[in-house]
């Protein structure tokens, strides 16, 4: 019995949440960071399955950025979460041959309360 409840909860460790229920998702891994990505319309959810202590919100929202682009290819405009599970607005061109290029980011992080980060990160 034991055994069946750390298995399940183990394998709800990568699902999507809300409204990303029942949405394929694909795998990217970026410095380090492994993520499980799921799009639906013009959002995209990263969810972080590998473990790290303490990442700082900051270049962590920029590595779920560029994992975000690199499996939708559009470009993330807004962003909101916490370490774990991060929410993207897309901007996805109309043609992908002048898609915005993946591993780079300028998106803004949303927070409570006001909150406001810049995310930034080149090629």
């Amino acid at each position: 019995m034991r055994r069946l409840f750390i298995v399940a909860l183990l394998a709800g460790c990568a699902a999507p949440v809300d409204e990303f229920r029942g949405v394929p998702g694909a795998r990217a891994s970026v410095d380090g960071s492994e993520f499980m990505i799921y799009r639906k319309g013009d959002q995209a959810q990263s969810v972080r399955t590998n473990v790290q202590y303490a990442p700082r919100i900051g270049p962590l929202a920029g590595r779920a950025a560029v994992a975000m682009q690199q499996v939708t290819g559009c470009r993330v405009k807004y962003m909101a979460g916490d370490a774990a599970i991060l929410v993207g607005e897309l901007s996805c061109p109309a043609t992908t041959a002048t898609g915005h290029p993946p591993c780079e980011v300028d998106a803004v992080l949303k927070g409570r309360r006001g909150y406001r980060l810049d995310v930034t990160r080149r090629c």
